[in-house]
């Protein structure tokens, strides 16, 4: 009785790489979602780059509804997916879902 290093090897790769990827696609839900609050005028980012609340003063255009809307749609679905693919692990390890 040895160790199947080949199916290690492919385990420890699939568990890397689904791992970067749930972080990944966080982040840039994360990043529509702020995206969406910025153009919401929740927050105003100001000329050195940094963010802060929003002032009194900070112009809201009109029609940003829409586009406040998609970004976060893709925000949503960013977080969908995310948890599709840890419940697809956690269905993957548990043998008795199988």
């Amino acid at each position: 009785m040895g160790i199947d290093w080949a199916a290690f090897l492919v385990v420890a790769l699939v568990a890397v790489v689904s791992a970067c990827f749930v972080v990944a696609v966080y982040s840039v839900g994360l990043r529509f979602w702020s995206a969406a609050d910025t153009r919401a005028g929740k927050f105003t980012v100001k000329d050195d780059g940094t963010i802060g609340p929003a002032t009194a003063g900070f112009p809201n255009p009109q029609g940003a509804t829409g586009a406040v809307r998609g970004l976060r749609a893709l925000a949503i679905t960013c977080f969908v997916v995310c948890g599709a693919v840890v419940l697809y692990g956690i269905y993957l390890i548990v043998p008795q879902f199988h």
